[in-house]
């Protein structure tokens, strides 16, 4: 009775999604200088002030001349032209070019009056004050005209534009100074557990090394996020209602202390601050005491205590949350691959299970998993590129497609960069993912 009870509570991942949506609060805009727009996303259109080139330049160094004048030009018929000045970049010629003349011209300089093509150096012989055209390709070479890349009033960068250095450039160049864009989202860490120490402090014997609080901070900055706080709380329930009370920020993300025992305290902490519980408890492996709750518009996700469980959960469900709140679409970069093996889940719940790409060099994903599946396992997220989702009694078969949901701080496998892909063949195995045990099989192997 208590194990349908408690199925009856749990909720699908679907759900959940489609939970955490509709409370997402809203993005805020804000204006920013360029300098302190970088990786954030826009909140408007950006439309060209002026026109680009601004004026008609040259692309080469050389000379400015009439196409009248040097057509037909050969090494063994020359043109011979006066030459009447110069345009350098930032200091142009003002005159006009007149029958048979010329004005030297350096790259970027202002093309001028009357000149309607540029004959490169190497082109010509100079003789004092008269320069000997040796060629001319065709009209209108080397010239960059005016508005040629985009006019006043086009479009140059889209609301929803990430700002990164070319976007950057861009708007130095047309002289955009400060720009709409959305506010990071502000993401407060609470690591609970009183057995936890940090990583380079002297550890006993029934004491564990916090990895959580790295891990999330990695995950949060990988993510977009901006950290607002973060610290670790005891596994008492009057510490964590003040850790909960005094934390600002778009999104509290808690791990640990969320289960049934008697040292959680997480979701007592939350509600006694006034957050309103929306679930508790998802039908997956790993993670399934994942808890979330709403004050006004701050989210509080609570993460299970082992690292594998928090990491997964964050990374299907606060990860998209951030991508919305910094301007961007709910969602997950995903690539699609073939199944190198079966992959099978015996268990009840759904299971996102770690897996390995290697690229092929027919092209395209091979998908194996990682063996060792463990909550608590680490490697099985170091070692990997991503997850799939099997439903229970579900079989991804070998050569089957599915899509991968990846993780960023793996590389993208390309040929040759993490495995050797050369005459790989795929040896057929059951890939039983038990509900108690992580007995994953299958092998990629070399020929």
């Amino acid at each position: 009775m208590a194990a349908d009870t408690e199925k009856r509570e749990m909720i699908s991942i679907e759900e959940a999604l489609a939970i955490i949506k509709t409370g997402i609060p809203a993005p805020v805009e804000q204006e920013y200088a360029v300098e302190e727009a970088f990786g954030k996303i826009l909140a408007e259109d950006i439309h060209a002030p002026e026109s680009s080139p601004r004026f008609t330049n040259s692309a080469m160094d050389g000379y400015g001349v009439r196409w009248e004048d040097v057509h037909g030009a050969e090494p063994d018929m020359p043109v011979t032209l006066d030459i009447v000045g110069e345009s350098r970049a930032g200091t142009p010629f003002h005159g006009t070019v007149g029958k048979g003349e010329a004005v030297r011209i350096s790259t970027g300089a202002m093309l001028a009056t009357w000149c309607d093509t540029v004959i490169p150096v190497e082109d010509t012989e100079e003789l004092s004050d008269r320069v000997r055209i040796l060629a001319a390709k065709k009209q209108g070479q080397h010239v960059r005209c005016e508005g040629e890349e985009f006019r006043e009033g086009d479009l140059l960068l889209p609301r929803g534009t990430k700002i990164a250095a070319p976007q950057a450039a861009l708007l130095a160049a047309v002289g955009i100074t400060r720009v709409k864009a959305y506010r990071q989202c502000e993401v407060a860490v609470l690591v609970t557990g009183s057995e936890l120490v940090a990583a380079g402090e002297t550890i006993a014997e029934h004491q564990i090394r916090d990895s959580n609080m790295i891990m999330l901070k990695a995950a949060i900055e990988e993510s977009g996020g901006r950290i607002t706080r973060c610290v670790r709380v005891a596994d008492e329930e009057p510490a964590t209602i003040e850790a909960i009370g005094q934390t600002r920020a778009d999104i509290i993300v808690c791990t640990g202390g969320v289960s049934v025992g008697r040292h959680d305290h997480v979701k007592n902490g939350a509600e006694a601050n006034g957050f309103a519980p929306l679930f508790w408890k998802i039908r997956q492996k790993p993670g399934k005491p994942l808890y979330l709750a709403r004050k006004g518009t701050t989210l509080l996700f609570g993460l299970p205590g082992n690292p594998v469980s928090a990491f997964m959960c964050f990374a299907h469900y606060v990860r998209p949350v951030i991508t919305v709140m910094n301007g961007l679409p709910f969602g997950w970069p995903t690539v699609s691959g073939e199944a190198g093996e079966a992959i099978t889940n015996r268990g009840s719940r759904t299971n996102m299970i770690r897996v390995q790409l290697a690229w092929l060099h027919n092209g395209g994903y091979c998908i194996t998993h990682v063996e060792k599946q463990g909550s608590h396992m680490l490697t099985s997220l170091s070692g990997a590129d991503g997850y799939v989702i099997v439903e229970p009694g579900q079989t991804l078969k070998k050569g089957e497609r599915a899509d991968v949901y990846r993780y960023d701080f793996r590389r993208d496998p390309v040929e040759g960069s993490m495995f050797e892909v050369q005459g790989l063949r795929f040896k057929p195995q059951s890939a039983g993912l038990e509900e108690e045990t992580n007995g994953v099989h299958g092998s990629c192997l070399h020929q």
